[in-house]
């Protein structure tokens, strides 16, 4: 806006009507080889065709004193009436002004100084004979440069009517949302080539509507692109206006619209600083910010919209450490946050270091929530800690944890721990890590493959040291894993147990333990001498937790045919087991009944 000095070429070329710009080529020209009186009547006469130019645009967006104005001139022109048209002429200064604010009152003088001047060259009989007009070159060059600048270089519209052709472009829905689409708009408008005061005008108006109105999202959208955009046509003096009102604007904000400070601060790049007490404020306004939900049925649920304000107000360089300070919050909020956010710059640069704080003291799944999150690799002291945790960690949650892990550092470090555990770990954690690398055997990798044999032997070695009490362990692994090879010592502690088997059956105190019990019965009944069930028919008849309890008359009945098959006729504690259950009733007691009766009878 401001240009120290413009080449007379440049001066040229920012011309926009072509007859205005051939008569200030003839100017300069004139210039050039030293006709000054010459070069001001062009430039006079360029100013004249080009407020004639404007009219036309004018009466084309049907403004009506352009439209008589045309018609007064034509009028005039058409019958050759010199002094009227001179009149006209001189009148061009004083409605470029009134009528249309094309030109500024300083501006004003500047082209009635032209007309006076181009009068002066052109009419001799206005001076002094004695003492004839001299133009100097730097009248000329001043007059060639006002033209251009003020009225030449600039479209049809300025003013108010200007400020409200803009305003009305801005509020169109089809108005662009990019800060690139905004600028080919507005150059094609009234900002091309604008004055100090229109540009002035615009961003105060934005500025202001952005800060203090309650406006849709969309049209907010717009609001910033057309801001950015007159920044980015005349950033020199964007930058001047909101360094010299913008703090006074903000200070005057009232509380309930800080959030809108925030969001101007971060989406318009034209401000370099702003006072200290706006930076207070808007510091205070930061650490008060409730990033919480205020009305939810959850406890501590975070509000995006606030978080959205953090994250704005983080990359504002005297609010970071405010963002910082304000986000020291419990591990799993801030781990929330991070998922919530989904800002890359946000999380790398804000929250990541303050996560970062929490690993000495995070717990394994923390840790791999810190680590997985984005696929991060490990740093020395993260691998330190991660170490120490997996140690600490149950197999069983360090495998419900791995499979949703895509860190391949992490895999390696919790596979070598594996591989380490494995002359340590007890059979219920073997069994887990067998698993593990049993799903991998499909790579028939051979180091793999030896790991599995290596991890089989373990297995069996610890399936050989369970004690009869482990039993019920034994009989799941059997049921989940059948590859393994545990019946032999199943059979073993079975065979060797009969007396305890027994006697635990006497012994239920519950219909599930009797059942459970009944059915270990069934897996010895080889193995049992007369002595034995003798113990087992009494108690079957005098513990109420055995034949009340759902099942085991059905057991006895399969224990019955079993004795049978074995030693080939009815034994006689059977006889006597069934004398007594007469004592006893029920569906299931009546079919035992029938069952050993119907052998009876045969004999």
């Amino acid at each position: 806006m401001y240009e120290t000095f413009i080449d007379l070429d440049e001066l040229i070329i920012r011309c926009r009507d072509k007859q205005a710009k051939k008569f200030i080529q003839e100017a300069v020209a004139c210039y050039r080889a030293g006709a000054f009186r010459s070069c001001i009547v062009a430039t006079w006469n360029a100013v004249v065709f080009d407020f004639l130019h404007k009219l036309r645009e004018l009466e084309l967006l049907e403004n009506g004193e352009a439209s008589n104005l045309l018609k007064q001139f034509e009028k005039i022109s058409s019958e050759s009436k010199v002094r009227e048209l001179w009149q006209f002429e001189s009148d061009i200064p004083k409605w470029a002004l009134e009528k249309f604010e094309l030109i500024s009152p300083v501006e004003q003088a500047d082209v009635k100084r032209l007309f006076e001047d181009r009068s002066r060259c052109a009419h001799p009989s206005m001076t002094s004979l004695e003492e004839p007009f001299e133009a100097t070159a730097e009248l000329a060059r001043y007059h060639l440069r006002s033209a251009v600048m003020h009225l030449l270089q600039r479209p049809p519209v300025q003013g108010r009517s200007a400020l409200n052709q803009i305003w009305q472009a801005i509020k169109s829905e089809y108005f662009p949302k990019d800060t690139e689409g905004a600028v080919s708009s507005l150059h094609k408008g009234p900002l091309a080539r604008a004055r100090f005061s229109l540009i002035k005008d615009i961003v105060i108006g934005l500025t202001k509507s952005l800060l203090n109105e309650e406006v849709p999202e969309d049209e907010r959208e717009r609001q910033f692109s057309a801001l950015n955009a007159v920044s980015k046509m005349y950033y020199k003096e964007t930058g001047e206006i909101l360094n010299a009102q913008l703090s006074n604007i903000i200070l005057r904000i009232v509380d309930t619209s800080w959030d809108k400070v925030i969001i101007y601060l971060d989406n318009v790049t034209a401000w370099e600083s702003i006072s200290e007490p706006c930076q207070i404020k808007a510091r205070t306004f930061i650490e008060r910010l409730n990033i919480y939900e205020e009305k939810s049925s959850y406890i501590n649920k975070l509000s995006i919209e606030k978080i959205n304000i953090l994250v704005k107000a983080s990359r504002i360089d005297f609010l970071t450490d405010a963002v910082i300070s304000k986000l020291q919050i419990p591990f799993k909020d801030l781990l929330s946050l991070k998922k919530l956010c989904q800002n890359k710059q946000f999380n790398e640069n804000i929250v990541n270091p303050i996560l970062k704080t929490f690993v000495p003291q995070a717990s394994f799944n923390e840790l791999i929530t810190i680590l997985t999150d984005e696929n991060k690799s490990l740093n020395e002291e993260m691998e330190f800690y991660l170490k120490e945790k997996i140690k600490e960690t149950s197999v069983k949650r360090i495998l419900s944890v791995i499979q949703r892990t895509q860190n391949d550092k992490i895999n390696h470090l919790i596979e070598t721990f594996f591989k380490e555990k494995i002359s340590t770990a007890s059979l219920d954690e073997l069994i887990l890590i067998r698993e593990y690398f049993m799903d991998e055997l499909e790579d028939q990798d051979k180091e793999v493959i030896e790991l599995n044999n290596i991890i089989d032997i373990s297995v069996n070695r610890l399936i050989k040291e369970c004690s009869f009490e482990q039993i019920d362990k034994l009989w799941e692994i059997k049921s989940n894993y059948p590859d393994l090879l545990i019946d032999e010592h199943i059979n073993f502690l079975l065979q060797t147990n009969v007396s305890n088997i027994v006697d635990q059956f006497m012994k239920s105190g519950t219909f599930a333990s009797a059942k459970s019990n009944a059915c270990l019965i069934s897996k010895v009944v080889d193995f049992l001498k007369p002595v034995h069930w003798n113990y087992i028919l009494e108690a079957f008849c005098t513990n109420n937790q055995i034949y009340d309890s759902y099942g085991c008359p059905d057991i006895f009945i399969s224990l019955f045919n079993q004795s049978i098959e074995i030693t080939g006729t009815v034994q006689p504690y059977w006889f006597s087991f069934r004398e007594k259950l007469n004592g006893l009733n029920g569906v299931d007691i009546n079919r035992l009944k029938q069952v050993i009766d119907s052998y009876q009878a045969r004999e």
